[in-house]
């Protein structure tokens, strides 16, 4: 009995916890990087995050309850689809298969947005922010060609701890 206690224990208990940490650590990150980055038409009176098909739960209403960015009020808006985007500052898109990410980068073209992901691939395919784990640890790719469309300064700091890529292969 105490053999399946600690096999359930390892085998499922420990990864969940580390998979919660994971989701946490990604949901922090979006208002941490907000904060180096620079948007040519921001004259709204909240800052807007939207969480397209959330894999995250409550996460983001946790974490940004009460708390500002760029001095502003944070709002989370979770969609489904891309055809129900609004005006956004940061739109987190979930893994998805390299057609659709095709598509939803299509769809925020030239709307000033800064798009973030974790999925394989999503910064040399044209989002500006990639996240990945390397070791346990949080990495970041941004394209600073898909910002610069964007019309989206990234501060010199940040950018010296990511990995920069160049280009797109839309």
């Amino acid at each position: 009995m105490l053999k399946i206690c600690i096999y359930i224990l390892i085998f499922f208990i420990i990864p969940l916890h580390a998979y919660e940490s994971e989701n946490k650590l990604k949901v922090v990150i979006v208002g941490k990087v907000a904060k180096y980055v620079t948007y040519n038409n921001n004259n709204f009176d909240t800052f807007r995050i939207t969480i397209l098909r959330n894999p995250f739960g409550e996460l983001f209403d946790d974490v940004y309850k009460d708390k500002k960015i760029k001095s502003k009020p944070v709002r989370i808006k979770y969609i489904d689809e891309i055809s129900e985007l609004e005006s956004t500052d940061i739109l987190y898109i979930p893994k998805v298969n390299t057609v659709e990410l095709s598509h939803i980068l299509k769809e925020t073209q030239n709307k000033n947005i800064l798009t973030i992901s974790d999925t394989r691939g999503f910064a040399q395919r044209g989002g500006i922010i990639q996240l990945y784990f390397v070791s346990q640890k949080l990495k970041l790719k941004i394209n600073t060609n898909s910002a610069q469309l964007q019309d989206i300064k990234i501060k010199p700091t940040l950018l010296r701890i990511a990995d920069v890529v160049k280009g797109n292969k839309t």
